[in-house]
């Protein structure tokens, strides 16, 4: 997936980046943020060095994308889920019957918040960032330039 915006600030050796939201988000309205044409901001891996003002293009593996959805919504689904079990038996083997329910549903809670403390860690390591960053491909002259690829872009696609 292709995408392409101006450079706002410049980190260690990744980029953020402001850009319109892709089209797939418009029909899509899951997370509301497709209602709206406001951009969104990215951190983007900066291979090319662009600088700050720079206009680029962005790009990441819809497979990296899949990814990266998976871990930040099944994971910590698995742990809830995890954690609701592990309540559950632990309390009922150690002979807790007042507010079982309430004891299990805080330590899958607790479940929770270690499944993104762990994706925060992980996030954080070199390798993650390498992998599951969307990377600048391209540096583009021009606005107009950015207007132009996504429309022979787009007229690829059909």
């Amino acid at each position: 997936m292709k995408q392409c915006g101006q450079i706002i600030q410049l980190m260690d050796d990744t980029a953020k980046v402001k850009m319109q939201r892709h089209s797939s988000c418009a029909g899509c309205n899951a997370c509301k943020m497709g209602a709206t044409e406001k951009p969104i901001e990215l951190e983007a891996l900066n291979p090319l060095m662009a600088k700050e003002g720079d206009w680029v293009e962005v790009e990441m593996d819809n497979q990296h994308v899949l990814s990266a959805a998976f871990m930040m919504y099944m994971i910590p689904l698995l742990f809830l889920i995890f954690g609701v079990l592990v309540g559950h038996v632990f309390l009922e083997a150690i002979g807790i019957g007042e507010f079982q329910e309430l004891l299990t549903a805080i330590i899958a809670f607790l479940f929770t918040a270690l499944a993104y403390l762990i994706l925060n860690r992980s996030e954080k390591k070199k390798s993650f960032k390498e992998k599951m960053l969307p990377q600048i491909v391209d540096i583009v002259d021009t606005p107009e330039e950015i207007a132009a690829a996504l429309m022979d872009e787009n007229e690829t696609n059909k």
